[in-house]
C-alpha cells in the first residue's frame, strides 16, 4: 500500500497536507478533491500501509515535519494541514510545532492527546488495555490521556453488540494542562467540526478543551463521527468495521451524509479564506 500521494498544480498554488484517522493508510480521494480545488495536496498515511507501523504507536512528529518539507517546495505561502479523527489531533500537533503551517483543519478530531491504538494486541480490548504512546518528539513519547474502559462498552463486547468507543475515553479531566494541545501556538486559524452524536471518541469534549482565540469549534446536531472527506454515496448505517467489533459512529445516516456535506464545504471555504486561494 502507497505510504503518500503528492498532487502538485502545473503553476505555483497554495500546499495542503492530509491526514487519516485510526483506520490507518491514505486518504486517496480526499486527496484528489483537494487537489481539484486548486491546491498542491500531500495525503500522509503514518500507519497501517507499506512499512509504516502496524498501528498508532509512537509516531514521530518529525515524519510529518518532513512531509511538511516536501509539500512546502511546491507550494506558495503558509501550508494547511487537514486531518480527520486522530488525523485531527495530529494536525493540530504539526501546526503547534511547525510555524510554516498557517491553517489546521481538525473534522471530528480532538485538542487533547490521547492513547495510542496497538493493533497487534489483537482483540479490541486487549487494545484499549495495552499502554502507548501516540506520538512522540525528539525521540520522547508525548504525554497522553488514558483510556478509561467502562463497564458497558466491556459488555457490548462481550454480547457481540454494535460498541460505541466514546465509552472508553474518560471525561475531560479538571486540569488538562498535561494532554492540552498548545493550539495557540498555530500561525493562524483552527477550525473544529464535530457532530453532537459523536460516539467514537467525545470529539465535541475533546475539541472544546483546546479552546483558544484561533480557534473556531462548529457543531453539527445530531451528527455522529463520520463527517471527514467529500461528499460521496448516501450513508445507509451507522456502523463501521473494527478489530472484532462493529463500532456504533452515532447521528443517522441522513443527518451524518448531510453533515459530512457540510463538513467539507466548511473546509474548503476555511482553506480558501486562509491559505490563499478565493472563488
Amino acid at each position: 500500500m502507497t505510504e503518500s500521494l503528492l498532487l502538485t498544480q502545473p503553476v505555483s498554488a497554495p500546499g495542503v497536507l492530509l491526514l487519516g484517522g485510526a483506520e490507518g493508510g491514505l486518504h486517496e480521494r480526499d486527496a484528489r478533491a483537494l487537489h481539484a480545488e486548486g491546491y498542491n495536496v500531500l495525503a500522509l498515511a503514518y500507519f497501517g500501509a507499506g512499512t509504516l507501523p502496524p498501528g498508532l504507536v509512537d509516531i514521530p512528529l518529525e515524519y510529518f515535519f518532513a512531509a511538511v518539507d516536501k509539500i512546502a517546495s511546491f507550494a506558495t505561502g503558509k501550508i494547511g494541514v487537514v486531518g480527520g479523527s486522530r488525523g485531527g489531533e495530529a494536525a493540530l500537533l504539526v501546526g503547534a510545532h511547525d510555524d510554516r503551517v498557517g491553517a489546521v483543519v481538525s473534522v471530528a478530531g480532538g485538542g487533547l492527546v490521547t492513547q495510542g491504538i496497538d493493533y497487534t494486541r489483537g482483540s479490541l480490548l486487549d487494545i484499549l488495555d495495552t499502554p502507548a504512546a501516540s506520538w512522540t518528539l525528539r525521540r520522547k513519547p508525548l504525554p497522553y490521556l488514558p483510556y478509561e474502559v467502562r463497564d458497558e462498552l466491556r459488555d457490548q463486547v462481550e454480547q457481540r453488540e454494535p460498541v460505541r468507543l466514546r465509552l472508553a475515553f474518560p471525561d475531560v479531566p479538571e486540569d488538562v494542562s498535561a494532554w492540552r494541545i498548545p493550539v495557540e501556538r498555530i500561525g493562524g486559524p483552527v477550525l473544529m467540526l464535530c457532530g453532537s452524536d459523536d460516539q467514537n471518541w467525545p470529539s465535541v469534549e475533546y475539541s472544546s478543551a483546546a479552546g483558544a482565540d484561533n480557534v473556531e469549534l462548529r457543531i453539527y446536531e445530531g451528527a455522529g463521527h463520520p463527517l471527514n472527506g467529500p461528499p460521496g454515496q448516501p450513508y445507509t448505517d451507522t456502523l463501521s468495521p473494527g478489530p472484532g467489533v462493529r463500532f456504533e459512529m452515532g447521528g443517522t445516516p441522513e443527518v451524518n451524509t448531510k453533515a459530512r456535506a457540510a463538513a467539507w464545504a466548511a473546509t474548503l471555504e476555511f482553506l480558501h479564506e486562509n491559505i490563499g486561494i478565493t472563488r
